[in-house]
């Protein structure tokens, strides 16, 4: 009898999931809440190929998708930067990664951007382009309904890079570009997934890609390789950057992300620091038959955290992404009291870290967040305990 309870009430529960509205800071969302990378794709508003600007005679063009059922709400944007060592990838396909369809589940609008590529083109057409793309999704916000100052960014290996010098450079570094001046190219987060972060280092400079990148050999052109440099720019007003990095990659070496997270740390940056055990370039297991650590999913609950904790107010305190702050969360904290997202000498995050704990932005979680926490929930006047 009670194993038939169960089942009754199991259905119950998943007919209620299936068939409930789900929303965050009063807003419909597509959902499922907390984001499934397992559940379907919700339906998408895409337009394909817009145009964001001209140079060099090439039309640069960008994708842009929003839930079909945030249509008429202005939504915070996330933008994806492919990687392809600055000479390959296409912004095609981003809207079937992972975490894309997790940040649409949330409600979030997705962009894809393509961008001039060596070595036809040399630094520093690349980050030109992609400040251009922030520019002009920032100028036409109220033409695709996002929010203009809820906007972050993540990306891949060069996309890596390119996010951080995205976050890093400011309008007074020289590396906005021509086009829509007086707008500002400026993100409120940034996620890097194993891009480089100093082109002068011994296992950067010299290489083929890195000299069509740049146009010259880092070891006669030092000046152009600091210039193209993300730790070059870091301060303590950049947007809160989370890396994430395999130990044993083998194409960009794990030490980039180390001595950029230190960068950060040293300067006041809420950043965080995520070393993947086992895992090579693009957080493929190495060996192949070994287990990474964290999980790819975990990877993508990382990566949307860390955008979500900075673009959407509704989700703050809300630990596990459920549009609720409960027990739960209460709980998530206080197993997190104590951690740090980079400690000295670059000491990574632990395997578990969770990017929306750091409610108090300092990158650590401390008696900080929690006192955050609690105002969170007063302010809100939610239920803390489940199933109350």
């Amino acid at each position: 009898m009670k194993e038939i309870l169960f089942l009754i009430l199991l259905f119950l529960s998943t007919a209620i999931n299936t068939f409930a509205e789900w929303k965050l800071g009063g807003r419909v969302v597509p959902g499922p809440l907390p984001p499934d990378p397992s559940a379907p794709t919700p339906q998408l508003d895409i337009k394909k190929d817009v145009i964001y600007g001209i140079a060099d005679g090439i039309p640069l063009k960008l994708d842009i998708a929003k839930p079909s059922i945030c249509k008429d709400q202005k939504v915070p944007l996330a933008v994806f930067v492919h990687g392809g060592g600055w000479k390959g990838g296409d912004k095609e396909g981003a809207f079937s990664r992972s975490d894309a369809k997790m940040l649409f589940q949330l409600g979030f609008a997705v962009a894809s951007i393509n961008y001039r590529l060596s070595p036809q083109f040399h630094f520093p057409a690349h980050i030109n382009d992609c400040k251009l793309a922030i520019r002009y999704l920032r100028k036409n916000a109220e033409q695709f309904k996002i929010d203009p100052d809820r906007i972050g960014i993540w990306g891949s290996s060069a996309g890596g890079h390119l996010v951080l010098l995205m976050g890093t450079a400011d309008k007074n570094d020289g590396l906005e570009g021509e086009g829509l001046e007086n707008i500002s190219s400026r993100v409120s987060a940034v996620v890097d997934h194993f891009g480089p972060s100093d082109l002068t280092k011994a296992t950067q400079a010299g290489h083929p890609t890195v000299m069509d990148f740049l146009g010259c050999d880092p070891y006669f052109c030092i000046e152009v390789a600091i210039k193209a440099s993300p730790v070059t720019y870091v301060s303590k007003d950049d947007p809160p950057i989370l890396i994430i990095h395999g130990d044993k990659d083998k194409v960009v070496a794990y030490n980039q992300s180390e001595v950029m997270a230190e960068k950060l740390r040293l300067a006041g940056n809420p950043c965080a620091l995520i070393k993947v055990k086992n895992a090579g370039h693009g957080f493929t297991p190495d060996p192949p038959n070994s287990q990474i650590v964290p999980s790819k999913n975990y990877i993508d609950f990382l990566t949307i955290s860390h955008l979500a904790r900075y673009l959407e107010p509704a989700l703050l305190g809300d630990l596990d992404l459920d549009g609720k702050i409960d027990f739960r969360d209460a709980v998530d904290l206080i197993i997190h009291l104590g951690q740090f997202g980079v400690g000295p000498n670059a000491i990574p995050a632990p395997d578990n870290w969770n990017p929306l704990a750091d409610i108090y932005p300092d990158g650590k979680i401390d008696d900080k967040d929690w006192e955050e926490f609690w105002k969170i929930w007063r302010n809100r006047g939610e239920t803390l305990f489940p199933f109350q």
